[in-house]
């Protein structure tokens, strides 16, 4: 399974809801299925998620969605404690674990280096032990078994956990990579602003 394949199929039954990505290759994938208003791309190493948690919190109505990579979610390893203690049923994590840390920062054109995910840390058995119920944690490595797994995930209560085992086909280097047409910044601007017309938080200037 790639990561196009997740994300397409992310793509489609996402139904607007709120979605941040972490950094790396999903954002751009993602961009290039249809940009939608409510959508935070490349959002710092580790945050994405505890992000997506805040917002579930406080926009219940909404189904939220953070796409990490496996190297992000373990920077952020502690917010799965969070999510094991509050539980918002309205929050889905997907984790596209491919084994690197494939933004390549710091390692140099084309270079990456493993995650503990390589080396025998399985998220989703650290997701149960943190406190999420070990029936809404799953994990797969082909393209119908994550649909399944989404298709859950979208209409019966969370928090979900999806661990998607993907290649590193498109780690640093790679041709396919593609970048999203907004920086973080102004995409967490549209973010807000679509986030207000639906009637949370307060318009800039109130």
């Amino acid at each position: 399974m790639n990561r196009r394949e997740v994300v397409e199929t992310f793509a489609r039954y996402r139904r607007g809801g709120p979605a941040i990505t972490g950094p790396g290759a999903t954002s751009g994938t993602l961009w290039s299925m249809g940009h939608e208003p409510a959508t935070i791309y490349n959002m710092e190493l580790g945050y994405a998620t505890a992000m997506c948690l805040g917002i579930a919190l406080a926009a219940p109505a909404e189904r939220v969605f953070a796409l990490e990579g496996d190297g992000s979610m373990i920077a952020g390893l502690a917010t799965l404690t969070s999510i094991g203690r509050h539980r918002p049923p309205n929050l889905v994590t997907l984790i596209l674990d491919n084994g690197v840390y494939a933004t390549g920062v710091g390692f140099g054109p084309g270079i990456t280096e493993e995650t503990a995910s390589s080396h025998g840390t399985r998220l989703a058995a650290v997701a149960v032990d943190c406190g999420v119920p070990a029936d809404r944690v799953v994990e797969v490595a082909e393209p119908p078994a994550f649909e399944a797994a989404l298709a859950r995930a979208v209409e019966e209560p969370g928090p979900w956990v999806i661990v998607a085992r993907i290649d590193a086909s498109d780690a640093t280097g790679s041709p396919t990579r593609r970048r999203p047409g907004v920086d973080v910044v102004e995409s967490a601007v549209l973010f807000r602003r679509e986030m207000v017309e639906r009637g949370y938080g307060a318009p800039p200037n109130a």
